[in-house]
């Protein structure tokens, strides 16, 4: 089975602001259906990062910029509605297509874009963070360092204690254990410590208006400072994701 077969009403109009999409003509001026979309990593708050061709194109026919315009969500909605859950949900990495205008939409996993590589990127002089560059990143207003791709996202806070590691290892180990569940249950906990840091966490699942998704709460321990961390993230199979993205939390080389 595909991927959001089932048909839902899609509001056009008041379709929310993600920005717009880069579309080949042959779906605007020949009529043509999308058959297959990528989101790439936006250069400017402006681009969606989406890329949509109907699987008519040649290679010389996408390469020529000419091609291809920018266009509001509303305009290819109006086309082809198929596409609106695909826009909401898939983060920057993602890519789609489908057999024919009348089959569900797939997810492609042996498709990669440009910008899918990974980076090291210094959080302070003592920690690091390996990454990959798909994710954009921005410093909130209370500090918190804050990255996403759309559908995963990883947020962090960076505090001073003045006690040792295995005090305030101790400290967050008893709060996991006895931390109150009659909200979220508490679906799994972690313990990925080595040598240089201790890492402690758990997994539950929180939801919103729109959708039900998972976080992973975790903190990254050394002597006299943590770093707490939230991992979230849309699809199960996203778990491997998050877990190594938080081991990818290191002191830095000095």
């Amino acid at each position: 089975m595909g991927l959001f077969s089932k048909k839902a009403k899609v509001n056009i109009e008041n379709f929310p602001p993600i920005g717009g999409l880069m579309v080949s003509k042959m779906i605007v001026e020949e009529h043509k259906k999308p058959m297959f979309l990528y989101r790439d990593k936006r250069s400017r708050p402006e681009d969606s990062g989406w890329r949509i061709f109907s699987g008519f194109e040649s290679d010389e026919y996408a390469n020529d910029p000419n091609n291809a315009g920018i266009y509001n969500p509303s305009t290819i909605l109006a086309i082809d509605s198929s596409i609106a859950e695909l826009l909401l949900k898939g983060g920057f990495g993602s890519a789609f297509e489908r057999e024919s205008d009348k089959s569900p939409w797939y997810k492609v996993t042996d498709f990669q874009v440009e910008d899918d590589y990974m980076v090291r990127h210094r959080l302070t002089e003592d920690w690091e963070l390996e990454i990959n560059n798909l994710f954009e990143r921005r410093k909130e207003g209370n500090g918190d360092l804050f990255y996403t791709t759309g559908d995963k996202s990883l947020r962090m806070a960076i505090w001073n204690d003045n006690k040792a590691k295995l005090d305030i290892f101790k400290k967050h180990q008893e709060y996991i254990v006895n931390r109150d569940e009659s909200q979220t249950k508490t679906l799994k906990t972690f313990d990925f410590s080595d040598d240089e840091v201790a890492r402690i966490g758990y997994k539950i699942k929180e939801s919103d208006e729109n959708r039900e998704y998972n976080v992973i709460y975790g903190f990254s321990i050394v002597d006299k400072q943590y770093i707490q961390i939230a991992l979230y993230f849309d699809n199960d199979e996203d778990e491997t994701w998050a877990i190594e993205t938080w081991k990818g939390i290191k002191l830095a080389k000095k």
